[in-house]
């Protein structure tokens, strides 16, 4: 019987974390929080013979803590990808000046040789 359920509740994580591929850092952040909040709710409420009420406070203040770290980590991940972006059209502007400046000297340097004029 024991074994059951622990199998049952294998595959129902796995489909709910399965289906989490769509949501954001705060989201799964809160879910994992909760499921991990549900848990020791559960196993210290046991001790004092209130498992659900353990699990149902203990799930309440993990997804609290989950969704204020994951909405931390949200802001530095978008924060991370806004510098990167501007890294790399600060990278573009650099090597379409740098073309600019060798078609420049090129162009200068067949003027000083005599090649071209106009």
């Amino acid at each position: 019987m024991r074994m059951r359920r622990i199998v049952a509740s294998s595959a129902l994580l796995a489909t709910l974390l399965g289906g989490c591929s769509s949501l954001n850092t705060t989201q799964k952040n809160a879910l994992g929080g909760g499921i991990l909040g549900a848990g020791a709710g559960a196993l210290i409420g046991h001790q004092s013979h209130h498992t659900a009420g353990g699990a149902a406070i203990g799930g309440a203040l993990g997804a609290l803590a989950g969704t204020a770290v994951g909405y931390q980590a949200q802001q530095q991940e978008e924060r991370s990808a806004s510098l990167q972006s501007q890294i790399n059209r600060q990278r573009r502007e650099i090597r379409k000046l740098k073309q600019q400046q060798q078609q420049q000297q090129q162009s200068s340097q067949k003027t000083a040789d005599g090649y071209e004029r106009y």
